[in-house]
């Protein structure tokens, strides 16, 4: 990725302070974690890029002889080493861009959780190819945020009032779509599915979730974080019982292989 590292993009994973807020994040229904052991054509080797804190890695690492996990924030890996599995003896944690590392062995399944959107395909593609094993799988996860909440139609009013306001940009929630699935034209697609499971959060933990993401990193919002918060707060306060919001998240794998 060119640019200097305030330049670059999803430079915001490693800041401390969006790190400490990951763990809010829903997590993926268990069906997903169950689809990816079924798909993988054999569980010597799994290679998770831009891992995060290891949301596939830990919980799969008692299914896969080794497991990689390449993130470039050192900041995430060390979180992900600090949960459960973090520390599994067959886990291995690489500091690094995707796009860049080489490794030795010849990972059977890669997985790209909520991280595809955020690397240069050309070269990861291009990169993967060089060591991928002959059969390999490549599944990318998307999909942690409440589908369709009780709150939807308040949520893109104020989403259509920040994203704006912090980024410069205009909120294009199609456009946005189209450009995370651009990495489709590097793969032949064997299937997709979609899974969803309940989830209950506290009011705090949710606007705590929103600073684990780029656009809302409390480095960007800066001065406006209080205000920022706030009028969240004060938006999702007829939807919570108890201070509490019950939603649905739904998470889609799409997976295939490298296009030779």
């Amino acid at each position: 990725m060119a640019g200097t590292l305030r330049e670059r993009a999803g430079v915001s994973f490693e800041d401390a302070d969006v790190v400490s807020n990951y763990p809010y994040r829903p997590s993926y229904p268990d069906d997903v974690y169950e689809k990816l052991v079924a798909i993988a054509p054999k569980r010597d080797c799994l290679l998770d890029i831009g891992c995060g804190p290891g949301k596939i890695s830990r919980p799969l690492s008692r299914q896969f002889e080794k497991i990689i996990a390449i993130d470039p924030s050192r900041h995430m890996i060390e979180l992900g080493q600090s949960l459960e599995e973090g520390r599994a003896r067959n886990l291995h944690w690489i500091v690094g861009f995707a796009e860049d590392v080489d490794i030795s062995d010849r990972p059977d399944l890669i997985v790209a959780a909520a991280s595809i959107h955020w690397m240069d395909h050309k070269r990861l593609f291009a990169r993967l190819r060089t060591y991928a094993a002959s059969d390999h799988k490549v599944a990318v996860i998307s999909g942690d945020a409440p589908f369709q909440p009780a709150w939807e139609a308040d949520w893109q009013s104020f989403l259509g009032k920040w994203v704006p306001a912090i980024s410069g940009e205009a909120f294009d929630p199609i456009g946005k779509q189209e450009n995370w699935l651009a990495y489709k034209t590097y793969l032949d697609i064997d299937g997709s599915e979609e899974f969803s499971s309940p989830f209950e959060q506290k009011v705090e933990d949710f606007i705590r979730c929103q600073h684990s993401r780029d656009t809302f990193a409390p480095a960007r919002l800066a001065d406006r974080m209080s205000e920022f918060d706030l009028e969240l707060r004060e938006m999702l306060a007829p939807y919570a019982s108890n201070e509490r919001l019950s939603f649905v998240v739904k998470t889609k794998l799409v997976w295939g292989s490298i296009r030779p």
